[in-house]
């Protein structure tokens, strides 16, 4: 009668903290969503978006945001027939987010663009932006809910609070919460796929080879669900696929299901998808340029051959080896600063007595090492970013690393104690993880609520506003406007926008043509605090990251500096120094005696469209 009037009181503890948690967390996401919420900041969340948007409307993946390589690759797979801008194809993402994505703009309304402009005396915040972020919001959510019962099955009530306690309390989970990106529901869906192979490991114990079989491919399709949200979702299949082949009797065949649900559902529409600009070869190489060149990857998007961009290939297998085990010094970071994940690693030399303990752990270890190799490769380093898959483990290497803490203690045979020794510990953890969210959330409060009425934009280099607002109102939905930002044109103005080449003659001998096959126009260029506002190194950084553009994208910034002289910086730049090149000269194209003479300041020098002919703001 003791005994379970002890688990009958433990069992209403938990139901308590339980509850306690669930109001904090979904108080806090629910906080982030509609009080302190500054609108996307992600370019990949915007694409996506207006990608989405253009589902939405039933014209299928298609994308108003125009790469300079993936223009010259559709046309050389066109063979240099006339290309369709109103319908052409996206061949840079996966393509489940962007659906899941269309149907939450759909049932919302914000597929009719001008039903739903911004009023910019009402609001800084883009709509739009709120309903993507909630569907990443809603995952989020999700996931946690999903990490409780993955931890609960394979520890106990105590690991799984705390683990839904690291993950509510994150300040870069918050920020993936709210990002727009598909992080949220790649995590649901590996988090799915974990309980699936607890459920084919016990199975596999028990020598239930149908069920277990059964069970081990239900996880190898909700992976490959995850591989079509990200393709960087490929790296942490290859990882499954070895721990299928090596662990599940009989040995491999549970590695060809997998295989087989892989080449289905993940091979086959990559082909589809990149097909357009060349096919899975060319954009796996452009990935790779993108992680090892010698310049930005964004470069290289904004050229229309890998020619036109440096590769650094000196010691190249030397330095993949290096930066994939420099994945584990990020390891704290971009796991959310959860201070216990990298107990994970120490856990590796635990033997656990549950078998499934076990398999979960070495599985969950294969499909990190894998995508540390995945991550090297293609150079991602940064804790935020689109294609950065480290996040999705970290609710499984806490709970891993909270319970080899939770071992360790027990070793010390404290008796009595240990319960109020693993209580304070778990206190002291929590606000370690997450004490720069908790020193941060008075200012957020504060000015959440003293700014709720119209919200505080992401600027620079985002002010939604007068995008939505004036750019919209002076340009055509036909012709194309070149620019820094082509992700927030695309999703803010609705407007087709081509990347701002770095090349003059790249973008008049080369694109140019194609677009006159194409019948479609240049309108005019917009540049944004996204050129001289975020590069880092100074006037070096922003002549390296625009190029031959980089005297436009300083205009702006000369005339802040001298207001009264009304300087035409790119008139200055009216021959090169070089004689004999017939490339047009920068003056002959923007400036006062150029294409496109008329400068229209949106936000006073900050952001400048230039235009054939003058507009007048409304």
């Amino acid at each position: 009668m003791q005994h379970l009037a002890v688990r009958e009181h433990q069992h209403r503890f938990f139901s308590g903290i339980r509850v306690l948690l669930g109001v904090i967390i979904v108080g806090l996401a629910f906080f982030q969503l509609f009080v302190t919420f500054r609108g996307l900041d992600q370019p990949a969340a915007m694409d996506q978006a207006q990608i989405a948007r253009q589902i939405a409307r039933g014209e299928g993946a298609t994308s108003k945001m125009l790469r300079p390589i993936d223009v010259k690759g559709m046309d050389t797979v066109k063979k240099k027939q006339a290309l369709n801008f109103n319908a052409f194809a996206d061949t840079n993402y996966a393509p489940l987010y962007p659906r899941v994505l269309s149907t939450a703009i759909k049932v919302t309304g914000y597929d009719n663009f001008e039903s739903n402009r911004m009023d910019a005396e009402l609001s800084n915040v883009y709509g739009g932006d709120r309903v993507v972020a909630s569907v990443s919001t809603l995952f989020f959510l999700t996931s946690i809910l999903l990490a409780y019962f993955l931890c609960g099955k394979l520890f106990d009530e105590m690991i799984a609070c705390t683990v839904v306690a690291f993950m509510g309390l994150s300040e870069l989970m918050l920020q993936y919460a709210v990002s727009g990106l598909a992080q949220p529901l790649m995590m649901t869906l590996l988090l799915g796929a974990m309980l699936c192979l607890t459920c084919a490991i016990r199975h596999n114990e028990e020598h239930q080879q149908t069920k277990c079989a059964l069970w081990s491919c239900l996880s190898f399709l909700l992976v490959a669900l995850l591989c079509l949200c990200n393709w960087m979702g490929i790296w942490i299949a290859l990882g499954l696929v070895l721990y299928a082949g090596i662990t599940f009797k009989p040995k491999g065949l549970h590695a060809a299901y997998g295989v087989i649900i892989l080449c289905f559902l993940v091979l086959l529409p990559a082909l589809s998808v990149c097909a357009p600009t060349g096919g899975v070869t060319d954009k796996f190489l452009h990935a790779v340029y993108f992680g090892f060149g010698g310049e930005s990857g964004n470069q290289l998007m904004r050229s229309t051959a890998e020619a036109s961009v440096n590769f650094n290939n000196s010691n190249f297998f030397l330095r993949l080896f290096g930066y994939t085990f420099a994945q584990f010094n990020t390891l704290y970071t971009n796991m959310g600063s959860i201070v216990v994940t990298p107990f994970f690693l120490l856990a590796l030399f635990n033997r656990f007595k549950s078998t499934a303990v076990e398999g979960v752990k070495w599985c969950t270890f294969y499909m990190w090492l894998f995508s540390c190799l995945g991550l090297a490769l293609f150079g991602e380093t940064a804790p935020m970013g689109a294609s950065q898959i480290t996040i999705l483990f970290a609710p499984i290497f806490a709970a891993y690393g909270l319970a080899m803490v939770f071992n360790l203690l027990a070793r010390l045979n404290l008796g009595k104690d240990l319960k109020a020794l693993r209580a304070l510990i778990i206190f002291c953890m929590i606000i370690i993880s997450s004490g720069l969210f908790l020193f941060q959330l008075p200012k957020q409060l504060y000015l959440g609520l003293w700014t709720s009425a119209r919200g505080l934009p992401h600027y620079p280099p985002y002010y939604p506003p007068k995008l939505n607002g004036d750019l919209h109102d002076m340009t055509n939905q036909e012709d194309i406007i070149v620019t820094d930002q082509p992700w927030a044109v695309a999703w803010y103005a609705d407007r087709k926008a081509l990347w701002l080449p770095r090349s003059i003659d790249e973008f008049t001998t080369v694109l140019e043509p194609i677009f006159g096959r194409g019948n479609q126009g240049i309108q005019g260029f917009l540049i944004t605090p996204t050129s001289h506002a975020m590069p880092s190194g100074g006037i070096a950084g922003i002549i390296m990251d625009s190029g031959d553009f980089a005297p436009l994208a300083m205009e702006g910034k000369i005339l802040q500096l001298a207001p009264l002289h009304n300087i035409a910086f790119a008139d200055q730049f009216d021959r090169h120094a070089n004689e004999q090149t017939a490339t047009r000269t920068l003056s002959s194209l923007v400036s006062s005696k150029g294409q496109y003479p008329y400068r229209n300041f949106l936000l006073g020098a900050d952001i400048i469209y230039y235009s054939r002919t003058p507009y007048n703001k409304r």
